[in-house]
């Protein structure tokens, strides 16, 4: 039997759209073994939710199945989701690399990670989640109109502390790009990459000040969130109780506030009283980033 472990992530990280994305050390787990028969079972946070009907985790094995043209007899699929679905934390990034490591696995690991990636993104349309899904870290990735992929990994600097709300309530990937403008300004395309370029900088050597200063968006994050109950408050509270940064988790509805290990409580405590004070119902966790995105091993 293999057992693969897959990160939840967290993407755009501000001025980063579609770009920039970063593992977590949340993990959901997929257990797979060759048997005469399929077999699937479903557990975990919002099991329920999950059908084996259009399921992604199975969808995405048959894609690679059919990729190396080879199928097996069947199998015994154990998913166990530890990731909140349709709140910003890559939830079907981690089914898609779910599925994929699960499938190359119980064909003998015929393809290498760079062709998982490429096989993940036809699936999920764009690199920024399922590459740190895949490879940890912080992921800078995009994909060229003749559909080749390029990403570099950025090791998160130490003493890193990712502080986030989860709300109860779901945001929609329909509702999240409906909001967002056809068209935008040339100032506001500047001020974008003028931004990331300087962000990416600031991750790289380290640096909360920077990262502070650069984290700010024009092209998403002031249309997404009218969609995110109570989005500015979160923010200013995270700010005065010492975090550095703050942003969307991908689209919402989760918010993701940086703070370093001395001040990630307080930070996570200024989050409960927002949502106290505000009636928003929903969890607040402190998380690492986590550094060696999904594995996969042989369990007897």
């Amino acid at each position: 039997m293999y057992r693969i472990h897959v990160p939840a992530t967290t993407a755009n990280l501000g001025p980063g759209f579609d770009s920039l994305g970063m593992a977590l050390s949340q993990y959901s787990i997929f257990e797979i073994e060759e048997a005469d028969q399929v077999e699937i079972l479903i557990e975990g946070l919002e099991a329920e939710k999950l059908s084996i009907e259009n399921n992604l985790v199975i969808n995405s094995m048959n894609r690679l199945f059919d990729y190396i043209g080879k199928y097996p007899k069947g199998y015994k699929l154990k998913t166990i989701n530890h990731i909140p679905l349709a709140r910003g934390m890559g939830s079907s990034a981690a089914a898609i690399i779910g599925g994929l490591l699960c499938a190359n696995a119980l064909m003998g690991n015929p393809l290498d990670r760079n062709a998982i990636l490429k096989l993940a993104t036809e699936i999920e349309g764009h690199p920024d989640n399922v590459a740190p899904a895949l490879f940890g870290q912080l992921a800078v990735s995009m994909q060229k109109e003749n559909k080749e992929i390029f990403y570099k990994l950025i090791k998160p600097f130490d003493k890193l502390k990712c502080v986030l709300f989860i709300p109860e309530y779901e945001v929609s990937t329909a509702d999240s790009r409906g909001v967002l403008p056809k068209e935008m300004s040339m100032s506001d395309a500047v001020h974008n990459s003028s931004h990331l370029a300087l962000m990416v900088m600031g991750f790289m050597y380290g640096d909360e000040e920077l990262i502070g200063k650069t984290m700010d968006d024009k092209i998403h994050e002031p249309y997404r969130k009218q969609l995110i109950r109570e989005f500015d408050n979160f923010k200013k509270a995270a700010l005065d109780s010492g975090a550095f940064s703050f942003c969307l988790s991908g689209a919402g509805s989760t918010v993701i506030a940086f703070a370093n290990e001395k001040n990630a409580e307080k930070v996570r405590q200024s989050l409960d009283r927002v949502a106290k004070n505000y009636n928003v119902q929903g969890q607040s966790i402190i998380l690492d980033p986590c550094i060696n995105g999904a594995s996969c091993q042989e369990v007897q």
